[in-house]
């Protein structure tokens, strides 16, 4: 699938990253294993900083891909708080829907395999707890996307609104809002959730 990633990208990529890209597809089996399984338990290679961000898109769409072939009714909450049901992995970011079935329901988005699932609003989604938890937001923003801190454990994860954005996405919208990590991170508290493609950024 890397490899896969790697000829679609080739052809548009700006000419600075070619060398990397050829080099990450021209790497052996052991190579990539060894990117993937450091990514995978929070070990990223400091040295691979560049390549992370591909290795990380190819993980999830291998990741998302299986999936989709569970049977979401036989899914159970795991016993960790805040982890995927499908994967076990920990979220990017929540997010609150619109729809009729679905409105004003919150739900994390795993990091790994893209799943969704509810949780409790107003509820910290490291440590369940309902005590201390806040939203912030950058000044002058529309509000789509927040920062909800916990008192209890210091950390935060985002919340993107869909009724402010119809077209929020949980990854891209993490991405995009930098400034608000910024924020919170200067407030004292530590992100509980990681964005596969900002691993190995400050490296």
């Amino acid at each position: 699938m890397l490899r896969q990633i790697i000829a679609g990208l080739l052809p548009h990529a700006p000419e600075a990253s070619v060398p990397l890209l050829t080099s990450l597809a021209a790497a052996d089996d052991i190579r990539l294993e060894a990117l993937a399984d450091g990514l995978l338990h929070g070990e990223p290679d400091p040295a691979a900083a560049g390549e992370l961000p591909v290795v990380a898109a190819a993980l999830q769409v291998v990741f998302t891909a299986q999936a989709a072939r569970l049977d979401a009714m036989q899914l159970q909450k795991l016993d960790t708080p805040g982890v995927c049901p499908c994967c076990g992995s920990l979220p990017v970011a929540s997010v609150v829907r619109l729809g009729a079935a679905i409105n004003n329901l919150r739900y994390l988005h795993c990091s790994l395999c893209n799943s969704e699932w509810n949780v409790t609003r107003a509820t910290c989604t490291a440590c369940d707890t309902d005590m201390g938890v806040a939203l912030h937001e950058v000044e002058g923003s529309n509000g789509a996307a927040r920062a909800e801190t916990c008192d209890s454990c210091k950390c935060y994860l985002k919340i993107v609104y869909q009724e402010k954005d119809q077209n929020v996405d949980p990854v891209a919208d993490d991405l995009a809002t930098l400034a608000l990590d910024m924020l919170v991170d200067e407030a004292g508290y530590n992100r509980s959730g990681p964005n596969l493609f900002l691993i190995g950024a400050n490296a």
